[in-house]
């Protein structure tokens, strides 16, 4: 093994967590201009997260997602559509 190369190792052996976003019943009809930051894939670029047009939705339905929530040093990655494979790590916000 060349000296800069790492051992791979398997997601499921480094993280406390695998899951997959969802959305609230109604898609974008069920968007709200304030309220809980809900991210979507357009937020998730190579090596950044972008807050520009983060989506709001009530607190109801945050805590119908609440499987969802994302913690400081989570990884984000795309995994459909034209995106697929942007990843970021999430900071403090």
């Amino acid at each position: 093994m060349d000296t800069n190369e790492r051992p791979l190792k398997r997601l499921k052996d480094i993280t406390s967590k695998i899951g997959s976003g969802a959305t609230p019943r109604g898609g974008k009809n069920a968007y709200l201009p304030e309220g809980i930051s809900l991210i979507r894939s357009l937020n998730v670029y190579d090596f950044k997260f972008e807050d520009d047009n983060l989506a709001f939705i009530s607190n109801e339905q945050a805590a119908e997602l609440s499987n969802v929530v994302v913690q400081k040093n989570d990884i984000l990655l795309n995994i459909t559509g034209a995106s697929v494979a942007r990843c970021c790590l999430t900071d403090s916000k």
